[in-house]
């Protein structure tokens, strides 16, 4: 019996404890305006007086009130202090309504805890334009004007288009001024090409100069000599000689035998000691070798044809013949 009466006195006194927890806290709604037009908008507050080191959640709201009552952007919170280790925390939301009604706000839930709050109800409502049908007529869409003509913008158009067709003008002349009619000062070429014995006899200086079979080198040495002459030929005599053996080359100039039976005796000995070197690796001897350079320059020298090719490109401007003329001395 003595037991019962200590837990029931321990129950009564968590009672009396949880009643004084609770009334540390309030919570309270409030709205700035319970009348308002269709559009306008409205603040709604949610107050909670409480102390300092507990926390209250507030409830959490999207973008509708209730149905017809918005929530415009998110809510501003704010905190003031009550002094004796308490705050007051408000919430406050901005709400607007687009239809005229009166509407019902309930209460909502605050919770610290395991403890719940409820704030108060409150109402809201919307009343729209009020129309004097008997004052206000009705009158018709009004037809589309255009706007007036701006002669400022159009003159400063005007200008603008003017300044570019100058400027552009401007840069045209200059062009054809001082680059396209721009005196070319006078020129002359004179392109001296050379005629196939004169390129056989540099390239025969060449080989000669550079002492191949003196040097061991005689299969160099008698294949350049026998390629200049190949070359002489096609050019002197239109003969392919250069896609030619010996033999081919003899039987088809056969034609200079007839008028230069000396320099075809010549092409002869050098065609065949040319093949005997490159082909039967015959060493020759050294009055051999001087005797086949002077053979090719003695081939060449004898069935050259000399004649003088000079390709001329002179250009003379305007200011070139004027001066040209200036410089003649007239007659009296």
């Amino acid at each position: 019996m003595r037991t019962f009466y200590r837990l029931l006195l321990f129950f009564f006194a968590l009672l009396l404890a949880h009643n004084g927890y609770s009334q540390q806290i309030s919570v309270k709604a409030s709205i700035d305006s319970t009348l308002i037009l269709i559009g306008k908008q409205s603040h709604l507050s949610f107050e909670v007086a409480q102390p300092k080191h507990m926390v209250v959640r507030f409830p959490l709201l999207a973008d509708t009130l209730v149905t017809g009552v918005n929530i415009l952007g998110k809510p501003k919170m704010d905190t003031v202090d009550l002094g004796h280790d308490r705050i007051q925390v408000k919430q406050t939301y901005t709400v607007t309504s687009f239809d005229s009604a009166l509407y019902y706000i309930p209460s909502y839930k605050l919770i610290s805890g395991r403890d719940t709050f409820k704030t108060n109800a409150l109402s809201l409502k919307v009343i729209t334009y009020s129309v004097d049908t008997a004052k206000q007529s009705i009158f018709d869409i009004k037809k589309v004007y255009a706007p007036p003509f701006d002669w400022a913008a159009f003159f400063r158009m005007i200008l603008i288009i003017a300044l570019i067709l100058i400027v552009l003008a401007a840069i045209v002349y200059v062009v054809w001024k001082y680059v396209l009619k721009k005196p070319i000062p006078f020129i002359e070429k004179t392109v001296h090409v050379l005629l196939p014995y004169q390129k056989a006899i540099q390239e025969l200086d060449q080989i000669s100069s550079q002492k191949l079979w003196q040097h061991g080198r005689e299969k160099e040495y008698y294949t350049r000599l026998t390629e200049v002459i190949r070359v002489y030929m096609e050019a002197r005599f239109n003969i392919s000689a250069l896609e030619m053996t010996s033999a081919e080359i003899l039987d088809e100039a056969r034609m200079i035998q007839t008028e230069y039976p000396a320099a075809y005796d010549s092409l002869k000995k050098l065609l065949q000691i040319g093949d005997l070197v490159k082909f039967a690796k015959w060493h020759p001897q050294p009055e051999e070798n001087e005797l086949s350079l002077n053979i090719c320059y003695l081939f060449v020298n004898q069935t050259k044809v000399e004649e003088t090719v000079v390709v001329e490109e002179p250009v003379v401007d305007d200011k070139t013949e004027a001066a040209e003329d200036a410089s003649v001395p007239k007659l009296h």
